[in-house]
């Protein structure tokens, strides 16, 4: 239960950050931010991707 938790967690995080990635790239701010907003957006799904991963080992 706890992992699965957990993953609807980072699935919620993923698709916020996702959406505010979207709305950094309509207001045209600096390829920098939007580099580090998508730098954290990736740790997230690789985290997600990590502990889905788990789950489906044990």
């Amino acid at each position: 239960m706890c992992h699965e938790y957990l993953l609807e967690e980072l699935k919620s995080e993923i698709e916020v950050k996702r959406e505010k990635l979207n709305n950094l790239i309509l207001r045209e701010v600096s390829k920098e931010e939007v580099l580090k907003f998508s730098v954290e957006l990736d740790k997230l799904i690789h985290k997600y991707y990590k502990y889905s991963n788990k789950k489906n080992e044990q």
